[in-house]
């Protein structure tokens, strides 16, 4: 099923085309250095981390103690987790089949 939610955009679709077209590691480095901000990508691979936490049933104090993240940032992915779009659901599956084979 096509994504139908509130990021469909023309200059959005080139930003993931361009993502697309990162080979490894090494690449993505270069390029998010330069298009984010140090904070925005901790924020991100912050986020992710949360995610990845909460789907193995950790609590929201045990996030935030690892994480520094507030308990509020927390419950919002909780949310998206719950109710988003099902995007850290389908991330979170492939890393854990990446690293069990």
């Amino acid at each position: 099923m096509p994504y139908q939610g509130r990021l469909r955009d023309p200059l959005v679709d080139k930003l993931f085309d361009a993502i697309l077209t990162l080979k490894d590691r090494e690449e993505c480095y270069m390029f998010f250095d330069d298009l984010c901000t140090v904070a925005e990508i901790k924020a991100m691979a912050q986020r992710l981390e949360a995610a990845k936490m909460l789907a193995a049933g950790k609590t929201y104090d045990q996030i935030a103690a690892s994480t520094g993240m507030s308990t509020a940032t927390i419950s919002r992915i909780k949310r998206y987790l719950l109710y988003g779009s099902d995007g850290y659901n389908l991330v979170i599956s492939r890393l854990n089949n990446k690293t069990s084979e």
